[in-house]
């Protein structure tokens, strides 16, 4: 994309109380740590300096917390609404940046009144050139976490839609033409001796249970279930030209009733869809590759 195209776009990131939050507690943090780890402008000196006590060097670091926590909670909550940078585009957003890290500059210069800074330079603070020359160090140290908010915001929302496009994708792949869903599953025992026919619309799925297997179907808009003896693997070979796929040890489905593939509690599982009720089946990581295989097809 180009810069201009993306200067143009909305800029949505904000938009809501938790992504505010999340920008200002990735301030807070980051500020923190910059100032911590790398005690730049001079602040090394003062921090090993003994004329500035441990409570001394608390208050500091408290001051610039509370100082990035107000100025940008005013800024996003409040200011930003009565100024109308609600629903602007990126290239003007950039311009609340600069007004935001303006904002930080001022309530950080007025924290200085209650708070003394640790090098007891409060005569200095007051010169105009010296707030000038702290303006663009602010502004640097603002841009890293607000980036770094967006980059993360977006590959949420990315992730997201990526998720609900997937969704939909598969809603749609795994309706099967009527003349399939017409056919019948005769279903053989162990001695090859034809058990069931079902009509293959109406199968859900096929559970393995030792040397029997269960299979699970539609009948006046409830679930039934057929005992048959014989072994999943062997069932199998009977419905190679049909939909009903292994995607577990003990499971096979119907493809036609599949809404789509989710992952809950570090375990992917098959959404099954009916009209009176919806249906869990897991899969197992030894078929996961080959199930989203069948489901693109």
């Amino acid at each position: 994309m180009k810069t201009q195209a993306f200067l143009t776009q909305p800029f949505d990131y904000f938009n809501t109380t938790k992504t505010k939050w999340l920008y200002i507690t990735i301030a807070i943090v980051f500020a923190q740590l910059f100032l911590i780890i790398f005690q730049p402008y001079g602040l090394s000196e003062e921090i090993q300096s003994p004329d500035n006590p441990l409570l001394h060097k608390f208050l500091f670091f408290f001051s610039i917390a509370f100082s990035t926590f107000f100025a940008l909670s005013l800024s996003q909550f409040v200011l930003r609404e009565q100024f109308g940078f609600q629903n602007v585009n990126t290239n003007k957003y950039m311009i609340w940046l600069l007004i935001e890290a303006l904002i930080l500059l001022l309530i950080n210069f007025g924290m200085s009144f209650i708070i003394p800074d640790l090098g007891n330079d409060f005569e200095k603070e007051l010169n105009l050139w010296f707030q000038v020359a702290m303006y663009p160090k602010l502004l640097m140290i603002l841009i890293f976490p607000f980036f770094g908010s967006v980059i993360y915001i977006a590959i949420k929302r990315l992730r997201t839609e990526v998720k609900v496009l997937d969704q939909q994708l598969l809603s749609f792949k795994y309706k099967y033409d009527k003349t399939k869903q017409a056919n019948m599953l005769h279903i053989k025992d162990e001695k090859d001796q034809l058990e069931v026919s079902i009509a293959l619309k109406d199968v859900l799925y096929i559970e393995s249970s030792n040397q029997y297997v269960l299979v699970h179907f539609i009948e006046n808009k409830t679930i039934k279930k057929h005992i048959v003896r014989n072994r999943l693997k062997h069932i199998l070979t009977q419905t190679e030209t049909l939909p009903i796929k292994q995607c577990h040890r003990s499971y096979a489905v119907n493809l036609i009733h599949v809404k789509h593939l989710v992952r809950k509690k570090g375990r992917d599982a098959l959404i099954l869809s009916t009209d009176f009720q919806t249906i869990d089946i897991p899969v197992s990581n030894s078929f996961l590759k080959f199930i989203k295989q069948e489901l693109n097809q």
